[in-house]
């Protein structure tokens, strides 16, 4: 809900449209990354209990 007032907000503001896109960018690889590190802790720690993960 936050984000939706300060959008509101800033559209009575012209901004810097690349600012912005970068902002967006950059939220965005680190959601991907964090994502990748999330997997790749999670194989980690299946592989290390030695769960098995096949049918």
């Amino acid at each position: 809900m936050f984000f939706a007032v300060k959008w509101h907000y800033d559209q009575g503001k012209k901004g810097d449209r690349k600012a912005l896109l970068r902002s967006i960018a950059k939220r965005a690889a680190l959601l991907i990354l964090a994502a990748v590190v999330v997997a790749l802790i999670t194989f980690g720690l299946v592989r290390w209990f030695g769960l098995d993960m096949s049918y």
